[in-house]
């Protein structure tokens, strides 16, 4: 493996924590059970069953704390967490600083990936990872990923 020349690393949560109160389950539950009832009266069992199972895994995964990422950015690629993304499967990329939670935004080559989005930390330069990124992708404006989207709109 060859030595690398540079590196630019940093902590960041896994995403952002927001508390929930209880009305937002009771909302979530009675929407929930609302949609699996109306899968069940159309006959469509397995259906109303992945509603179920889908709702309560959100509801054990919602109470998770977020975790903290080591991120770590060199000519070789990008880790994050335990996954790292070599600089030959990522096209581009974009540094969004407009958002509230900044982020580092990855085109990756891959067809079922297409986008890696990675949590900038509050320590890090954006200028210095700018000049970095420069040096091993070329930059192109990449805006959040739909379900991204939907999800902060959600709360999630």
């Amino acid at each position: 493996m060859a030595k690398s020349t540079f590196t630019l690393e940093w902590q960041a949560r896994e995403y952002e924590h927001k508390e929930r109160s209880q009305d937002w389950f009771w909302a979530a539950g009675i929407i929930t059970a609302g949609l699996a009832l109306v899968a069940f009266i159309f006959g469509n069992i397995i259906f109303g069953i992945l509603i179920l199972l889908s709702a309560f895994s959100l509801a054990l995964f919602i109470n998770r704390p977020p975790t903290d990422l080591h991120i770590a950015v060199t000519e070789l690629g990008v880790t994050r967490g335990k996954l790292f993304y070599p600089v030959e499967t990522l096209a581009s990329f974009w540094i969004d600083t407009d958002h509230p939670h900044k982020k580092v935004i990855l085109r990756s080559k891959k067809l079922l990936m297409p986008l890696v989005v990675v949590p900038l930390g509050e320590d890090v330069d954006p200028e210095r990872l700018h000049s970095l990124f420069m040096k091993i992708l070329p930059e192109e404006y990449h805006p959040l990923p739909l379900p991204e989207k939907v999800l902060e709109y959600l709360g999630f």
